[in-house]
C-alpha cells in the first residue's frame, strides 16, 4: 500500500494561518454585509475601498493586526512543535479555523 503524501511544513503553516485568519475575518465580514452600510455626505454609494477602510476603523483593525501576528505564531506552533501533518489543504485550513474558534470561545466565554 502506498502512503498518502503529506503537505510540507511551510505549506501547512500557511494553510493553518489562512484558516485562522478566515475565522477572524468572517464575523466582521458578516456584520459588514448585513446592511451596516456607510452613508456618504453626498448620498452616493461609497466605493469598496471606502467600505473596507470604514470597517477597519469601526471594528478596530489595528487590534486585528496584532491578532494576525499572534495567529502566525500559533500556526507555527501547531505545525512544527506539535508535529501536525496534513494530507490536504482543506484539512489544514479547517484545523486553523477550528483552533481559532475554540480559543475565541474559551476566551470570550461564548460557549455557554
Amino acid at each position: 500500500m502506498q502512503e498518502a503524501a503529506t503537505l510540507s511544513a511551510v505549506v501547512s503553516v500557511m494553510l493553518v494561518l489562512v484558516g485562522i485568519i478566515l475565522s477572524l475575518i468572517l464575523p466582521v465580514a458578516l456584520k459588514l454585509l448585513r446592511g451596516q452600510r456607510l452613508e456618504s455626505l453626498e448620498g452616493t454609494k461609497p466605493s469598496l475601498s471606502q467600505r473596507v477602510a470604514a470597517a477597519w476603523h469601526r471594528y478596530g483593525g489595528n487590534k486585528y493586526s496584532k491578532i494576525i501576528l499572534a495567529a502566525t505564531l500559533v500556526a507555527v506552533v501547531l505545525v512544527f512543535l506539535l508535529g501536525l501533518k496534513f494530507f490536504t489543504a482543506r484539512d489544514a485550513v479547517l484545523a486553523g479555523f477550528a483552533w481559532e474558534s475554540l480559543v475565541n470561545k474559551l476566551v470570550t466565554g461564548s460557549a455557554k
